[in-house]
């Protein structure tokens, strides 16, 4: 009868016989075995030899099964079920959270207080008013800049009225922009904003950015189109006109906002 020799760690010999069972009557019979003793079954055409299959499949002689292409099947499906549970999981969870924090917006939108039409407007014409002040200041300094300048080549400020001018326009251009982009992004107020409890913000109520300030500053071009634009602060619930819809802005009450941090 064949059989395999291993030595363990003291050097003892121990032999292991290698069965297979008859595949019609399951009677035990040695591996090398041409014919089954019981019922006469012809094993060499039967199976392969216990040998043969001990060398070729290993795992199933150490008792384990190999899985069948279905169970793979099946387990790459549920392999994927649990991706797409867990990806549908964060989704649900995500959406959940935009809602939470909506209907907490939502709360603290109720206890603003904004901007109303009549207040912007006082305050818009306290910063034209700075504005024009500064303007003038620096039409002044211009003028006699420009002056000094063409008198050092024998020439005058009205021999050139136009060009002068020109360079005063563009000057009251920047000095406008940089007067509303400055303040507005550097602190959501401007002169008259902060004489008159007001303040810009952002969502969720924070601050705004330069970018923001300055889309807003263009939006006043927008918005002065037959006074379309301001007059929609009446209209609109929030109190937005179409210069604060364009930069994503809001107005609101400096006091307010105080109250609902305190």
């Amino acid at each position: 009868m064949p059989h395999f020799l291993t030595s363990s760690s003291m050097g003892v010999a121990v032999a292991i016989t290698i069965s297979m069972k008859c595949p019609k009557c399951e009677f035990v019979l040695p591996d090398d075995s041409d014919r089954c003793e019981r019922c006469g079954a012809d094993l060499a055409r039967e199976q392969p030899r216990a040998a043969d299959t001990a060398a070729l499949s290993p795992v199933e002689n150490l008792g384990f099964v190999q899985p069948s292409e279905e169970d793979k099947r099946k387990a790459d499906w549920g392999f994927v079920l649990d991706q797409e549970f867990d990806r549908l999981y964060e989704r649900f969870k995500k959406e959940e959270e935009k809602q939470k924090d909506k209907e907490k917006y939502k709360d603290e939108d109720q206890e603003i207080r904004w901007g109303g039409f009549f207040r912007r407007c006082s305050a818009f014409f306290i910063d034209l008013a700075i504005v024009f002040l500064l303007c003038l200041l620096l039409f002044y300094l211009s003028y006699v800049g420009y002056h000094v300048g063409l008198a050092a080549h024998d020439r005058a400020v009205s021999d050139d009225p136009v060009s002068f001018l020109r360079l005063a326009l563009f000057g009251y251009l920047l000095l406008v922009a940089g007067y509303f982009v400055l303040f507005h992004g550097m602190d959501g107020r401007t002169v008259g904003k902060w004489l008159l409890d007001l303040r810009v913000v952002g969502r969720h109520h924070g601050p705004i950015t330069y970018a923001q300030a300055l889309i807003r500053c263009f939006g006043y071009l927008l918005s002065a189109f037959f006074g379309i634009g301001f007059i929609w602060i009446l209209l609109n619930r929030k109190k937005r006109g179409w210069h604060d819809l364009l930069a994503r802005t809001w107005v609101i009450r400096e006091s307010s906002l105080r109250g609902k941090e305190s």
